[in-house]
């Protein structure tokens, strides 16, 4: 566990390092992970994790080390670090909602040790400064690694300063833009396009094409509301931008997508096309929408029961790249409102590895499929060279799961402010006991051991 001085530690923002993450204190990242099932890559075999100075050092059948403090992972899986790229952690004028502090605490409690964070909020991340200023106010209160997405914008000098910032990637919310963007015009999508494509940044798109604004507020149920936003205005949405990337040749990455179609067509385009698919997309259905209503209200909206076996048969397959959460959590009172006014979006980091662990053990997904999903991938697809493995020379980001364990979602438990979920009441199979990230034990067996700011804000290492 991290000393005391180690827990409270600050972290202060430096000014443009072109580095994967900032400096960090290394102190108490000594570690030695003893007689786990460590994955390989290939399956699971027996062994310890040396983890010095935030990094792996060896992994090995026998490896000792008598001086550095040590964990029992008898009887457990580690993992590599999960990886999510897609989660909203408010924060700013938004905190009441969810803050950095308990958006990183509900993400070491579901084995993520890194999570990118998404531009809308208030104010929106559109600029450099707007940028720096999230990653300062970050550093002093995140438990795991994060890293941030900004807004789409056409500027070539705006988009410069971001990616020199440490942006992600570039958010196109093709329903409504975040900042000032007209997500309709072809011409100000391949002016924005053509920068990404230039600065190496890449772009990530909530794929809805809707043609006109519909009154939400003529709905008198939240079935209907998402029968207003049909899988047609999907297919039309990556129909449109892969025609667009293949003028301008620039990195896509599509959210969330809901259609074993979209699916397929990212994968036989061109190879930077990438696809992301939801735990909630995959294994609920919109007749989720009559039975709770507001808590299995998202967008894109949940499909048909047919859509969904398509779309996890596809996902199972290895159609998709990446299994991302969508962590997207708001007030009760915020959601229980009528349809139109309910805001969509529900918690997902404290879910989505354990209803993930569940599917293999059922045999509907297998590991191999799981961590290039939650690890391996959006490690490559966002630059985080260092992240995504169990190798020698990574960080020590290490995820220790049970996976016997049964557990009954309880949202009321969750360590993010968003108090419900769509899961609530299904049994899972699979538990995280430990999230370590850079060697320090964040988390263990229901505890956040942690402090705030113990964890990174990261930069992108993209070059321009």
């Amino acid at each position: 566990m991290a000393s005391s001085s180690a827990r409270t530690a600050r972290k202060t923002l430096a000014p443009r390092k072109k580095r994967t993450d900032l400096d960090r204190n290394s102190r108490d990242q000594n570690l030695l992970v003893e007689d786990a099932k460590i994955w390989t890559g290939n399956g699971f075999s027996k062994g310890s994790i040396l983890i010095e100075d935030g990094r792996i050092k060896r992994i090995g059948p026998r490896v000792d080390d008598p001086s550095i403090e040590r964990i029992d992972a008898s009887g457990l899986c580690a993992l590599p670090g999960l990886i999510d790229v897609h989660v909203h952690l408010r924060d700013m004028k938004l905190a009441y909602k969810e803050d950095f502090a308990t958006g990183t605490a509900a993400a070491a409690a579901g084995g993520f040790t890194t999570v990118l964070d998404m531009p809308n909020t208030l104010p929106p991340t559109d600029s450099p400064e707007r940028l720096e200023e999230k990653q300062r106010k970050a550093g002093r209160k995140v438990h795991v690694n994060v890293g941030f997405h900004a807004a789409a914008i056409s500027g070539f000098k705006t988009i410069l300063g971001l990616v020199d910032a440490g942006a992600f990637s570039l958010k196109l919310y093709m329903p409504k833009p975040i900042s000032p963007f007209n997500t309709r015009d072809d011409s100000e999508v391949r002016k924005m396009m053509s920068g990404a494509r230039q600065t190496g940044i890449p772009i990530t798109v909530h794929a809805e094409d809707m043609e006109f604004s519909t009154d939400t507020n003529q709905f008198d149920s939240f079935r209907e509301l998402a029968d207003s936003r049909p899988p047609l205005v999907e297919t039309r949405a990556v129909e449109r931008i892969t025609r667009l990337q293949n003028v301008t040749g620039c990195k896509i990455h599509f959210c969330h997508l809901t259609l074993a179609s979209s699916l397929e067509r990212v994968a036989a385009g061109s190879p930077k096309l990438t696809s992301e698919v939801t735990p909630h997309h995959l294994l609920l259905s919109n007749k989720m929408l009559e039975r709770i209503g507001w808590r299995a209200w998202m967008v894109p909206p949940l499909r048909s029961e047919a859509t969904r076996r398509a779309l996890l048969a596809a996902t199972r397959l290895g159609s998709c790249d990446v299994i991302a959460s969508d962590h997207a959590p708001h007030t009760l009172r915020e959601k229980q409102k009528q349809p139109g006014n309910s805001p969509p979006g529900v918690p997902g980091l404290e879910t989505a590895l354990p209803l993930m662990v569940t599917l293999v053990g059922k045999g509907i997904l297998n590991f191999s499929r799981l961590i290039s999903g939650m690890a391996e991938n959006p490690a490559r697809i966002f630059g985080l060279k260092s992240k995504g493995k169990l190798r020698p020379g990574y960080d020590g980001d290490v995820v220790l799961v049970d996976l016997k364990k049964k557990t009954r979602i309880d949202s009321a438990e969750f360590l993010s402010k968003a108090k419900y979920s769509p899961f609530d009441g299904f049994t899972t199979k699979g538990n995280v006991v430990t999230t370590i990230v850079g060697g320090r034990p964040v988390y263990q067996d229901g505890n956040l051991v942690g402090g705030e700011g113990c964890g990174s804000v990261l930069r992108s290492s993209f070059s321009s």
